[in-house]
């Protein structure tokens, strides 16, 4: 026993040494490489890596990788980098309709505490083969956010940029800020009977307005539908802003004993353009079946005015008389929930961020399409507004061309090996 004292003694002690050593002593080097190394100027890449360290790592701490990095990416979907001309294009346009936005507006100190810490950029679509839907972005953590499909951006296509890229952005990056601070359990409830996380992607566009969605992935669940209604606010100009707001105040009903085969020859008419949508209505599924056949099937279809037989009666000028739900089941229209729920956003974002979603709103429309004087939109031959973009000025060069510029500038520090 004596001898065991003696032991346990000298191995306190000899801990007691090693510690104080540990503490005293100096180690030398680490065997871990510590050594911050500047950007190689003889690489090709070189202007872009300064580009995003001056312009995302300094100022916000953020990495913005254009690089594909396997241990960053979701090993679920075979994925491929994106060329470096594409992400000196996603890398200016997020600078300049993104990151000055929300410092011009919410200011630095909300981007430094708030923006994303990691940007990883993928070329290709993360495709899921069991619902047929694509990925186009994720935030994790409330630190990261991917962004797909970066090889098919287009500068000269405002539709594709926001739908693909900074309506995503504006989404993934709205999933952030709830995940820091949630936003009213109410807005849970105000459209709770339609979401369906399963088969969304079966909504049309139009019956998700007409249910209270901005689109139909806002009718997956409810986180989904507070980021959508968010960002889609941000990115949609005002036409179509407003005519997503028009077809929302249309009311919709389901038909559930509709005539199989008489849907199938009307809905062919439509397809042909000699039937209105509005009318025929989407197949919906399969009603009553008879000998294995499909006798009657259920349509969600706008409500309007139609005679017995379910066909529609026109007004004296031949044009479809709409009904509204509202008046017979006195509830809300599409327009109505759709409005309620941003205002429910508006009030979050500046109560707990000091974030005003209007005053983004306009600056991200006016950096994307031309007005005039008055503050109007200005319109193309078709209708439709000018992209400020790719809009030629009278010198021959694009806000585009501008852009890259300040990629392309690093080029003269560049040395070759």
């Amino acid at each position: 026993m004596k001898k065991l004292n003696i032991i346990l003694l000298a191995l306190v002690a000899l801990t007691t040494l090693n510690l104080s050593s540990c503490k005293d002593d100096d180690l030398g080097p680490s065997i871990f490489d510590t050594k911050e190394y500047p950007l190689d100027r003889s690489i090709y890449t070189f202007p872009l890596d300064t580009f995003v360290k001056v312009n995302f790592l300094e100022p916000y701490n953020m990495r913005y990788l254009y690089k594909l990095q396997d241990i960053g990416s979701d090993m679920d979907y075979n994925l491929t980098p994106c060329s470096y001309d594409q992400c000196v294009n996603l890398a200016v346009l997020n600078k300049y309709l993104w990151y000055d936005v929300y410092r011009d507006i919410v200011g630095d100190e909300f981007l430094k505490t708030y923006s994303p810490r990691v940007m990883h950029i993928i070329g290709s679509p993360a495709y899921n083969p069991t619902s047929g839907t694509i990925r186009l972005g994720t935030a994790e953590g409330g630190l990261k956010i991917t962004l797909y499909n970066a090889e098919s951006l287009r500068p000269d296509d405002l539709d594709n940029l926001n739908e693909y890229f900074f309506k995503t952005m504006h989404h993934e990056f709205s999933h952030i800020l709830h995940q820091t601070i949630n936003y009213p359990t109410d807005f849970n409830l105000i459209s709770t009977q339609f979401y369906n996380t399963a088969g969304w992607q079966d909504t049309p566009d139009s019956v998700a307005l007409g249910q209270g969605f901005v689109s139909n992935y806002a009718s997956s669940q409810a986180r989904e539908d507070w980021v959508e209604t968010i960002a889609n606010y941000i990115v949609k100009d005002s036409i179509t802003w407003a005519n997503m707001l028009d077809g929302a105040t249309r009311s919709w009903e389901l038909a559930t004993d509709v005539d199989y085969d008489h849907w199938q020859r009307i809905n062919a008419k439509c397809l042909q353009g000699k039937a209105h949508r509005d009318s025929v209505g989407y197949y919906y599924k399969d009603g009553t079946t008879s000998g294995g056949k499909v006798v009657t099937c259920q349509v969600v279809r706008k409500y309007i005015q139609r005679n017995a037989d379910g066909y529609a009666v026109p007004d004296a000028n031949g044009n479809i008389v709409y009904l509204s739900i509202v008046d017979k089941n006195n509830v809300e229209t599409g327009r109505e929930i759709i409005l309620k729920k941003l205002e429910m956003c508006r009030e979050w974002l500046k109560t707990n961020f000091n974030y005003d979603i209007d005053a983004v709103r306009y600056a991200v429309q006016h950096k994307q399409y031309i007005y005039d004087a008055n503050d109007h939109l200005v319109l193309d031959a078709k209708g439709r507004p000018v992209n400020a973009l790719t809009y030629v000025r009278p010198d021959g060069t694009t806000l585009m061309d501008e852009l890259r510029q300040m990629v392309d500038r690093y080029k003269s520090l560049m040395t070759t090996k």
